[in-house]
C-alpha cells in the first residue's frame, strides 16, 4: 500500500482532514457570530418604535396659539391612572369649550387627531400613524408580525438550504434583509411598513439560521455544543448598540435606516462565503468540494498529496450516512408515539415557549421600569454577556438539568420581587428586574444545549426545529402581554405572569433526565429508554465508557 492510499484510508471524517477547530472553522465561527447582529437589532428595535409617549387631543385651529398646559387645563378631562395618580386624559375631550368653567359642558367627546410628546423621542410610528387609544393594540400587531416573520423564515430557509446550499440563502438574506429594510424606512402607510418589517425579520433569519447551520457543519462534535452558547454573544452585542443607535437617531425612519444600511457590509460574501463541505459531499459536487476544501486546508495550514482521492472517499462515507439517515429518518409525529418520549417533548415544547415568552416579554418590558428608557434597555443587553459565559461553566460543573431549572426558578423569582418595589425606589426596581432578564438569558443558552442532547440523533433536528417554533409563538405572544394586558389591568401585571411561567417551566425541568456526562441516545428506542427510572443507573462499564470519552 503506497503513502497516498494510507493517509487517504485514515481519514474517516472532515475534521481528519482540516482539523476540530482552526481558521477556516474559525472565520465561519465569526460570520455567524456578526449574523447575529443584524436579527437582533431587526428584532428588538419595535421597543423604539412604539415606546410609552404622552399624547392629548388636538386643538382646533381657533387655540394653536395656547401651549400644550394650557390646552389641557382648558379641554381635557382629567382622570386617574394605574397608579392612582390624576392626569390628563389621552383620548378625550369635553364636547363644548370655554373659557369659563360655568359655561363648561362636562361631557366628554373621543379625539379626531392628537398631539404628541415629542421631546423624548422625536419620532415613532405611533405618531406617523396615530396608534393610540382604539388602535393602541396595532402596536402589538406590528411587533408580532416582526416575529412571525422569524417564525416563517426559519421553516422556509431550512428546507431551501438543504435544497441549495447554504450559502445561496444566506447571499439572499442579506439581499431582502437590505431591501425590505431601506424600504420600510420610507413606508406610506402602516400596513406597507408591517409588511415590510415582516420581511426585514425574515431575510435577516434567513441569514442567520443558515450562516449557524454553515458553522456547525464545519466543527467537530467537541465544538458543536459550546460554539452556539459564544456565537449568542454577537447577539448580546447588537442589543447593548441598538440603544445608542436610537438615542443619537431619534426618527423612526431614520433608526430603521440606521439598522439596515450598514450590512450592505455583507455583499462582501460574494466573493468569499464557503460552501458547507458537507453540504456539497452530500449532493456529489465534487469540484466545488475540491475547490472549498483546497481554501480550508491553505487557512488551517494542513497538507494532503491526493486531494481527489480523498474528496471521493469521504463523498461516499457522505452519501452512505445520508442514505442510513433517509432510511431511519423520523418525524415530528414520532416524537408523540411512545409515553416517555411523548413527556419529555412536550415539557420542552413548554419550556421553550415559557423561555421566549419571558425574553422578549422582559426585553420589551424595560420601557415601563421607569427611568431612562435607553440606559435600561442597554443595561438588559449588557447582562446577557455574563449570562452566556456563566452557562458554559454551569453546564458543565453543575449539569444541565439543575442549571436549567436554577436559572429559570431565579428568573421568574426577579420577575415577581419587582411587582411590590415602590416608584420612590427606582434603582432596586431596575435592578432585581435586570436579575431576571440576566438569568432567562442563561436559561435560553442552557436548554438550547440541553434540548439537543435530550432527543435521540434520528430526530434531534426535528425535535429541536419543533422546539423552536413553539419559542417562536412565545416571542409573538409576549407584546400583547406586555402592552395590551398591561393596559387593561397594570403595568406590573405582566411581570406577574412572567414570573409565575418562568418558575413553573423551571420546576418541570426537574422531571427531564440530566444529560452531562451521558452517552446520547441515537434511536427512537433509546430516546424512550432514556430517562426512565429502571434506566437511570449506569452500569460500571457504561460509567467506563463515559470517563474514557472524557480523557
Amino acid at each position: 500500500m503506497s503513502s497516498e492510499e494510507k493517509e487517504s484510508k485514515g481519514i474517516n471524517k472532515l475534521e481528519d482532514l482540516v482539523g476540530e477547530f482552526g481558521p477556516w472553522q474559525r472565520n465561519l465561527f465569526l460570520i455567524s457570530f456578526i449574523n447575529l447582529m443584524p436579527i437582533s437589532w431587526q428584532i428588538l428595535v419595535p421597543t423604539f418604535f412604539t415606546p410609552e409617549i404622552d399624547h392629548w387631543c388636538s386643538p382646533p385651529p381657533a387655540y394653536w396659539n395656547l401651549t400644550a398646559n394650557q390646552w389641557k387645563s382648558l379641554a381635557i378631562p382629567q382622570i386617574t391612572s394605574e397608579n392612582n395618580t390624576v392626569i390628563y386624559s389621552s383620548c378625550l375631550m369635553y364636547k363644548t369649550i370655554t373659557d369659563s368653567p360655568s359655561e363648561r359642558e362636562y361631557s366628554n367627546v373621543t379625539c379626531t387627531s392628537w398631539e404628541y410628546d415629542n421631546s423624548f423621542y422625536a419620532s415613532t410610528i405611533i405618531d406617523e400613524w396615530n396608534l393610540v387609544c382604539d388602535k393602541a393594540w396595532l402596536q402589538s400587531v406590528s411587533t408580532t408580525i416582526s416575529m412571525a416573520g422569524v417564525l416563517v423564515a426559519v421553516f422556509i430557509s431550512g428546507q431551501l438550504a438543504d435544497r441549495f446550499g447554504r450559502r445561496p440563502v444566506i447571499l439572499l438574506g442579506v439581499v431582502i434583509l437590505l431591501v425590505a429594510g431601506i424600504g420600510c424606512a420610507f413606508s406610506p402607510s402602516f400596513i406597507v411598513f408591517n409588511i415590510l418589517r415582516f420581511l426585514s425579520t425574515f431575510g435577516a433569519t434567513f441569514l442567520t439560521f443558515s450562516s449557524y447551520i454553515l458553522m456547525l457543519e464545519s466543527v467537530s462534535v467537541k465544538y458543536r455544543n459550546i460554539l452556539p452558547l459564544c456565537s449568542e454573544f454577537g447577539w448580546a452585542l447588537g442589543f447593548i448598540t441598538l440603544p445608542a443607535i436610537a438615542w443619537f437617531v431619534g426618527d423612526w425612519s431614520n433608526l430603521q435606516l440606521a439598522i439596515t444600511i450598514p450590512w450592505i457590509v455583507l455583499v462582501i460574501y460574494w466573493w468569499f462565503l464557503p460552501e458547507s463541505l458537507r453540504w456539497l459531499l452530500t449532493q456529489d459536487k465534487e469540484k466545488q468540494a475540491e475547490r472549498e476544501l483546497k481554501r480550508a486546508l491553505i487557512l488551517n495550514k494542513k497538507q494532503v498529496s491526493n486531494l481527489e482521492d480523498v474528496v471521493k472517499q469521504l463523498m461516499n462515507k457522505a452519501n452512505k450516512e445520508e442514505n442510513d439517515a433517509s432510511r431511519k429518518k423520523a418525524t415530528f409525529v414520532d416524537l408523540l408515539l411512545t409515553p416517555n418520549m411523548r413527556k419529555k417533548t412536550l415539557n420542552l415544547y413548554f419550556i421553550w415557549f415559557v423561555l421566549a415568552f419571558v425574553y422578549y416579554g422582559l426585553s420589551l418590558n424595560t420601557n415601563n421600569l421607569g427611568g431612562n428608557p435607553f440606559l435600561n434597555f442597554f443595561i438588559a443587553g449588557a447582562v446577557e454577556f455574563p449570562s452566556y459565559g456563566a452557562s458554559v461553566f454551569a453546564i458543565k460543573y453543575l449539569g444541565r438539568r439543575i442549571s436549567g431549572m436554577s436559572t429559570m426558578v431565579i428568573a421568574g423569582l426577579a420577575c415577581v420581587l419587582t411587582i411590590p418595589i415602590p416608584d420612590d425606589l427606582l434603582s432596586l426596581r431596575i435592578t432585581v428586574s435586570m436579575i431576571g432578564k440576566a438569568f432567562i438569558s442563561g436559561a435560553f443558552g442552557i436548554m438550547i444545549v440541553y434540548s439537543s442532547e435530550i432527543f435521540p440523533t434520528v430526530v434531534r433536528n426535528v425535535g429541536v426545529g419543533s422546539s423552536s417554533t413553539f419559542a417562536r409563538i412565545g416571542s409573538m405572544v409576549a407584546p400583547f402581554a406586555v402592552k395590551e394586558l398591561g393596559k387593561v389591568t397594570n403595568p406590573r401585571v405582566p411581570l406577574g405572569i412572567f414570573g409565575g411561567f418562568s418558575i413553573f417551566a423551571g420546576l418541570l425541568i426537574l422531571l427531564l433526565p440530566e444529560t452531562n456526562n451521558k452517552p446520547l441516545s441515537d434511536t427512537l428506542e433509546e430516546g424512550e429508554d432514556f430517562g426512565k427510572k429502571h434506566s437511570a443507573k449506569v452500569s460500571p462499564l457504561e460509567k467506563q465508557i463515559v470517563f474514557s470519552t472524557k480523557l
